[in-house]
């Protein structure tokens, strides 16, 4: 559907305007847990144009996601964000944790067993292709080293905001109202008095 060239320019901007108002405001008056549905139904016209349009629920599509409402808001999901504790954070806190057990106290050089312990990682990081494959053939520690792995899993949930869902269906209303328009531009004509 084109709409452009009945529209003012601008009106989508002005439009999304009004939109992120009236999102901010339906957030406020609800939890984030809630679901909710809703049928809007809007008149929209263009003051310069004539151009209007009305927004409705599509009830051809009575299914799906939507439930043949013209809105659902779902409520708020808890989801696994894998990178959220990133790998090279994860890697520069292990490392560092190791020298400092493998560095004598209070010393600002890493000795031959700190050095050993750090190509012996780096190279068993570079010849690991798949991390279950790697610990179920080289892993000494695993049951250890996979409770580790899942604490810091567990760190990675987050909450967030549930989808917003529309199933609406936008008529365009061709007919323009040149009375009207005049009447707002203040151009009334004695004929149409």
């Amino acid at each position: 559907m084109k709409m452009n060239d009945e529209w003012t320019d601008g009106s989508g901007k002005a439009l999304s305007k009004i939109a992120s108002i009236l999102t901010k405001e339906e957030k406020a008056t609800h939890d984030n847990d809630e679901e909710y549905f809703s049928n809007p139904r809007l008149y929209i016209q263009d003051m310069n144009t004539g151009a209007s349009v009305i927004i409705t629920t599509d009830k051809d599509n009575v299914g799906g996601k939507t439930q043949g409402h013209g809105y659902r808001k779902c409520s708020s999901v808890r989801q696994r964000v894998p990178h959220k504790v990133s790998p090279k954070l994860q890697m520069s806190v292990l490392l560092d944790m190791i020298v400092g057990m493998l560095v004598p106290n209070e010393e600002d050089r890493i000795g031959p067993l700190g050095i050993a312990a750090y190509n012996r990682i780096a190279e068993a990081v570079m010849n690991a292709q798949n991390a279950d494959d790697w610990m179920k053939n080289n892993g000494k520690n695993i049951t250890h080293v996979k409770d580790i792995i899942e604490r810091l899993s567990d760190m990675t949930w987050t909450e967030r905001s549930g989808d917003s869902l529309l199933n609406v269906k936008i008529i365009p209303l061709y007919t323009i109202d040149t009375t009207f328009k005049n009447r707002m531009e203040g151009r009334i004509t004695h004929e149409e008095k």
